[in-house]
């Protein structure tokens, strides 16, 4: 049994070494904010009154929380990603690409310390990339299964 990849596969290594910036990006700014902050090594997060006593800390916090929930996310968006770009490597990657530039608009409006500005107009298109993953996974699993058994 082989396969053949789509001459445009290679495409998908941008939208990964997108994400492993992303990644890198939204540390160095939980780290810019601890430093700033003053939280110590091995502190996850700072209390609720350390953070509401100081805006300084709460920033942390919010910035601490933006990278944690990207990397809660990743793994199931990688998966829909690799599945799709498999079949159809330029759609993955865009749909990919528009869920990382979302990431960034979410991280930059969580960090101004302000929770709900982390549902920007710039980080809401992370759910149009995300939809665009689910929905092609979706639809390559029933229409595959379909023609593989009849």
């Amino acid at each position: 049994m082989s396969f053949t990849l789509p001459a445009t596969f290679p495409i998908v290594g941008l939208p990964l070494v997108a994400a492993f910036c992303l990644s890198g990006w939204q540390s160095s700014t939980a780290m810019k904010y601890r430093k700033a902050a003053g939280i110590k090594y091995p502190t996850l997060y700072a209390t609720e009154a350390e953070a509401n006593a100081d805006p300084k800390v709460y920033k942390f916090n919010c910035a601490q929380r933006a990278h944690g929930n990207t990397l809660e996310n990743i793994p199931y968006v990688l998966a829909l990603f690799g599945y799709i770009s498999i079949f159809h490597p330029v759609y993955a990657s865009a749909n990919m690409m528009i869920w990382i530039i979302g990431r960034v608009g979410y991280t930059t409006g969580y960090c101004t310390g302000n929770p709900q500005n982390r549902l920007n107009k710039l980080a809401l298109t992370s759910y149009i990339g995300l939809l665009g993953l689910f929905l092609g996974a979706a639809y390559l699993s029933v229409s595959k299964t379909y023609a593989y058994y009849f």
